[in-house]
């Protein structure tokens, strides 16, 4: 077979940014792709999912824009959260990260900062004054 699968770039984003959230700040939050029934309990909360991108080689590149909104308490603890993500985020493609999760170890490779992170209160599902979130686009590359 010479058919190529490209990797679950999000599940290596969000495995990614778990990992050196920890290693580097030593932050343990709830990273989901979508929001959870709960998600008010689980507080400090990352939402990370792949909004749109393409592949830049059909065999090898995935070039990915996450969207990232990252929820706490308070809008200091939002924001500080937000650019720790961003920092693991940036940290993980420098480093190569490569998935101890996903079939055959695929890695990171290239990141770049679409709109950084900006405060963003409530919307029509999350219409709390006391949620504040922040919200962020990067491209990432993906590559088996």
């Amino acid at each position: 077979m010479t058919a190529y699968l490209l990797p679950d770039s999000e599940a290596i984003v969000i495995e990614a940014v778990g990992v050196y959230l920890d290693k580097e700040f030593g932050v343990k939050p709830t990273i989901r792709v979508a929001m959870p029934n709960d998600w008010y309990d689980l507080f400090p909360l990352v939402m990370i999912r792949k909004s749109s991108g393409t592949a830049r080689d059909s065999n090898h590149l995935d070039a990915g824009v996450f969207t990232v909104h990252a929820f706490h308490n308070s809008r200091r603890e939002a924001s500080l959260l937000a650019r720790q993500v961003r920092a693991s985020l940036k940290a993980a493609c420098t480093e190569r990260f490569r998935s101890k999760s996903e079939p055959g170890n695929p890695g990171l490779s290239h990141f770049k900062e679409v709109t950084g992170p900006l405060y963003s209160p409530g919307d029509t599902q999350l219409n709390h004054p006391d949620v504040h979130r922040f919200v962020a686009s990067y491209i990432v590359h993906s590559h088996r």
